[in-house]
């Protein structure tokens, strides 16, 4: 009987929860994807779930060598490592794991481009609209001036209701995009889809690499436009402050885990994408002997990129402003290989940016930016409308809308 297809995988029913990454997982190289179905066992829930982590990923370990463990991160589950006011998602668990008893490769080609025409209107809302975004700014400028932060990471949430489209088609669309850490994951619950291009962290042979991305530009169709924009990101000193702010929180988290003598950073390169340019660093060093997977995300979890700095702070302060759970959007997705505190454990996380859930044909994801002193309200609003694009093309919706009643939201959330 020949292999699935990989566009077949991602069609698999909601009970085989079909999971497929691709881009840069595990050292991958982008031209090939990994996917896996019918996990022997699933984990989710919250505290408990987290405690039992590494165990139950080393049990299984032992008894599917070959197979791993895949899931998600919700933004929420940051409430058991600091004391934070957060308010969960109740339809999302903390945490969500399979494990999957072996993993298979896919060539990249083998998922076309899915251009198929949506039919029917898409019903699209934002949480807050353009004025509300632009007090959120101004009240997180308030803070920095009066030291609280220094920078924080504002989002607006997006609930789009669909009409004639499958989880799976609006996956093949952004995967044409070809971003390094996309991730599909398909649950009797709900569908999670992330065209994310950062990084959270890797772990391989008992070394840790963060990959933070902050800065970020309109690419042009024009050659000589689009390498002028390049370089003007890689010239621009808010962008670069923004980015050094997030790779010196890194250095300090990291230095909670690893030898803190071996904790090296790399600035500022630039990561082109379709539709616009990235600025990324990226910051490594060696673990600890005694560290595990737990302490791993202690020390790290939320990515500093999708909060802010000090870490702590600016969350209690973007709790305030959103007061909408984040969910899945900017928590992570990841997959662990090999046993927890041994040689052979691979692990790696993106940070989920670009990413939905999918439930009860509603699709709702988060999308945003870093604040500082010197941030231009309009300049960020139409920066965060410039990321949400390639979402909402694959979701059959033209732009984001300038406004959008508050209640809408409300009604949906």
């Amino acid at each position: 009987m020949p292999s699935p297809s990989l566009g077949e995988v991602l069609r698999y029913p909601t009970a085989a929860r079909p999971a497929v990454l691709q881009g840069k997982w595990l050292g991958q190289d982008g031209r090939r994807a990994l996917a896996a179905t019918a996990p022997a066992s699933v984990l989710e829930g919250g505290a408990e779930a987290l405690a039992e982590l590494p165990s139950w990923v080393a049990r299984h370990a032992r008894q599917y060598p070959a197979g791993a463990a895949i899931g998600f991160l919700s933004y929420e589950l940051a409430r058991f490592f600091e004391t934070l006011p957060l308010v969960p998602d109740e339809r999302l668990p903390d945490l969500s794991f399979a494990y999957y008893p072996r993993l298979e490769e896919f060539p990249r080609q083998d998922l076309p481009l899915d251009k198929t025409p949506v039919s029917g209107p898409q019903e699209t809302h934002a949480c807050f609209d353009e004025r509300r975004f632009t007090q959120g700014v101004r009240k997180i400028r308030e803070y920095i001036a009066a030291g609280d932060i220094y920078q924080a990471n504002l989002t607006e949430r997006v609930t789009v209701r669909l009409e004639g489209i499958r989880p799976e088609t609006i996956y093949q669309r952004l995967a044409g995009g070809r971003a390094s850490f996309r991730a599909f994951l398909k649950s009797p619950q709900q569908t999670i889809i992330s065209n994310s291009p950062e990084r959270f962290f890797r772990v391989s042979g008992g070394r840790i690499l963060a990959s933070p991305i902050k800065g970020t530009i309109a690419r042009s169709d024009d050659p000589a436009e689009d390498r002028r924009r390049m370089a003007q990101l890689l010239a621009s000193s808010k962008d670069r402050a923004e980015n050094v702010m997030i790779v010196d929180l890194l250095r300090n988290d990291l230095g909670r885990i690893c030898r803190y003598q071996s904790i090296q950073a790399r600035l500022w390169e630039v990561d082109p994408l379709p539709h616009l340019f990235h600025l990324v660093s990226h910051v490594q060093g060696t673990l600890r002997s005694e560290v595990g997977l737990v302490e791993i995300l202690r020390a790290l979890f939320p990515c500093g990129s999708i909060t802010g700095a000090p870490k702590i702070r600016a969350m209690e302060i973007l709790a305030e402003i959103e007061q909408q759970p984040r969910g899945v959007s900017m928590g992570a997705m990841g997959i662990i290989r090999g046993a927890p505190e041994t040689d052979q454990l691979e692990m790696e996380f993106n940070v989920a940016i670009r990413t939905m859930t999918v439930r009860d044909d509603i699709a709702v994801f988060n999308v945003g930016g870093g604040i500082v002193y010197d941030s231009q309200p309009r300049a960020e609003f139409e920066e965060m409308r410039l990321k949400a694009q390639p979402l909402l093309e694959a979701l059959g919706v033209g732009a984001l809308p300038e406004q959008r009643a508050v209640q809408a939201c409300a009604r949906e959330g």
